[in-house]
């Protein structure tokens, strides 16, 4: 015993103890918003999963959703009816009811697409479809309709959205099993980012509430290699206007007039995600500053809100998300994690007024003996 704590104190004496256990040798390989001008740059409100009664279950003449998205600030929509593609904004044409919107004198981008729900044998994973006019058949698996839309959509980008409607925290899946967390690996693994670049993790009014959990267990098995981005939308579908401005996403931009910039931001994770009440806004990020001396993240926001909380890895008993800092600064030298996420949130209303950061991936330096 007393050789050893003399070891102990010579460890400390030659500052070598944190070379044994606590070495501060974790560095950033990923920022999604490394390109990010914040103070010259735009963040475009969106929300791309939205749906006018031209879906079977929906209702809200398409017209009159633009309206309501327009006058609420929004940049970018995308009309995401089931397997029918509303596009472009001439609605005249789908029915004497309808009117004709102009995204160019709306300062707003039209995004094609629509929202993949395919009833196959043993149910199929709805899937939102950007800047693709694609529309399944009614037999094909998810994996036909990758295979498909990838063939011949080279612009194309999909979106697993509302996971909680298939994928349960609760379950005890098998390794492979529909709807685990090696199912959607499995796309995530055979399909890049430019393809499939992330997962809708706020739906609505986040009605599932587990979507965010899924996430971080999802990341835990792709980075710091394989980013997947967390989206958010109200998917709207005309219940009532309190189901709109829910739930959203920021994008930055440099040219909001442009769709190409547009699309590259959403693979590059160059936006952020929140959820709120409809008379309410999320806290707003307002900058991410990067010291890669001090190996700090440090992030500003604009707006009161009420605390920052940084998430990595899950609990695997809860299979929750797991809170390993708080604050506007998060230190990663010695931290041990592939990624890093922040939640920024506020109490609001009587419940949490919340918006998300995308991950930073980081890796251990490989000249470490």
């Amino acid at each position: 015993m007393k050789k050893l704590f003399l070891a102990f104190t010579a460890l400390l004496a030659l500052g070598l103890l944190a070379a044994c256990g606590e070495a501060e040798d974790t560095y950033l390989t990923s920022n999604p918003y490394e390109t990010v001008d914040w103070n010259e740059q735009t963040p475009v409100l969106s929300n791309l999963h939205v749906h006018t009664d031209e879906s079977d279950c929906a209702s809200g003449l398409p017209h009159d959703v633009v309206d309501f998205y327009h006058e609420k600030g929004y940049g970018a929509l995308a009309i995401t009816d089931h397997d029918l593609v509303t596009y472009p904004w001439t609605f005249s044409d789908l029915s004497d009811d309808y009117e004709d919107r102009d995204p160019e004198a709306l300062d707003m981008l039209d995004i094609v697409g629509n929202e993949f729900t395919v009833t196959s044998g043993d149910g199929y994973h709805d899937i939102v479809g950007l800047f693709t006019d694609y529309i399944p058949d009614h037999e094909e698996t998810e994996q036909e309709t990758f295979e498909n839309v990838t063939a011949d959509e080279e612009d194309a980008l999909m979106i697993f959205v509302h996971p909680g409607r298939y994928w349960e925290i609760w379950e005890d899946y098998e390794p492979g099993d529909r709807f685990s967390v090696e199912w959607y690996m499995d796309f995530y693994e055979t399909y890049d980012v430019d393809v499939l670049p992330g997962i809708e993790v706020f739906n609505r009014n986040n009605q599932y509430q587990y979507d965010v959990d899924l996430w971080d267990q999802l990341l835990t098995e792709s980075m710091p290699e394989r980013p997947i981005w967390g989206f958010a939308n109200d998917d709207f579908h005309g219940e009532s206007d309190d189901r709109m401005h829910r739930s959203y996403i920021h994008v930055m931009m440099e040219d909001p007039s442009s769709k190409e910039e547009f699309r590259e931001r959403l693979i590059e994770g160059a936006f952020y995600a929140s959820n709120s009440n409809p008379d309410d806004t999320s806290p707003l990020l307002a900058g991410v500053e990067v010291d890669e001396t001090e190996r700090t993240i440090t992030l500003s926001v604009d707006g009161e809100y009420t605390g920052i909380e940084w998430y990595s890895g899950y609990d695997e008993e809860t299979g929750s998300g797991q809170q390993v800092g708080e604050g506007e600064t998060f230190e990663y030298a010695a931290f041990e994690g592939d990624y890093v996420r922040a939640r920024i949130y506020r109490e609001a209303f009587g419940r949490h007024a919340e918006t998300l950061t995308q991950p930073f991936g980081f890796i251990e330096d490989p000249d470490r003996d």
